[in-house]
């Protein structure tokens, strides 16, 4: 899923990209791409904030009270993995574009032609950066498994129980440190929530919140604490 954030003073201007964006998945079916549009750069910076992943941002620069300049300043400080498109009438803006490492800097109006191809390369890096791998030493030997095919960590009697989508379970060694360090290579993934002292969740894989827990594929259950609920009500949704 390519969580994309439109951002651009005028509501044509987001309508016509959201249109695009439509387009684009109409021609390709097997992509995901959930948009979401923003009017300002401070509503923006507000959700990122809040916990809101995107991983993609088409930005407009010439925008009242944080132009799109500034906002990807901003938001950089919080993500610096995202692609960012400027969406722009304007060449007085390419070099401060580059100290903020846009991927893009396109002149207004953009065209499906010179967008869907950028659209087509950046979805395939992010793919790879996605694919990452967690190292699990257990008794018998030290595996590598893909970020992508973990559901959850549940840390139990000094141990790391680790739920793949295949349904089998691998299970660590005693650990010698703390959950906290033990996850901290899987946290450096956005996809990953440190729902409960106990567990951290893929939210890729959670198909339902609940009022105490997320489920996740094979009934997997997750508790979320009552003090947790929000942010996890926050995180799943910047996913679905």
């Amino acid at each position: 899923m390519l969580h994309t954030a439109i951002c651009d003073d005028c509501s044509v201007q987001t309508d016509i990209i959201l249109m695009m964006l439509n387009a684009y998945r109409a021609n390709r079916p097997t992509i995901k791409i959930q948009p979401y549009s923003f009017l300002s750069g401070i509503e923006l910076l507000e959700s990122v904030k809040f916990g809101n992943l995107f991983d993609l941002f088409l930005l407009d620069i010439l925008m009242p009270g944080l132009n799109g300049i500034e906002l990807a300043k901003e938001i950089r400080k919080q993500n610096n993995d995202a692609a960012i498109i400027f969406l722009t009438q304007s060449m007085d803006y390419t070099f401060d574009a580059f100290r903020v490492s846009a991927t893009q800097y396109l002149l207004k109006p953009v065209k499906e032609r010179t967008l869907f191809p950028i659209l087509d390369k950046i979805i395939s890096l992010l793919k790879q950066e996605k694919e990452r791998y967690f190292t699990l030493s257990m008794p018998e030997s030290t595996v590598k498994i893909p970020h992508s095919s973990i559901i959850c960590v549940e840390f139990a009697d000094r141990k790391l129980n680790v739920y793949l989508n295949n349904g089998s379970v691998k299970v660590s060694k005693c650990l010698r440190t703390s959950f906290s360090n033990a996850i901290a290579p899987l946290l450096q993934d956005g996809r990953f929530f440190h729902v409960h002292q106990s567990f951290i969740v893929n939210i890729d894989h959670v198909l339902e919140l609940k009022s105490n827990s997320f489920i996740a594929v094979n009934d997997i259950e997750v508790p979320i604490p009552r003090n947790k609920y929000a942010t996890a009500k926050a995180k799943y949704f910047s996913f679905h």
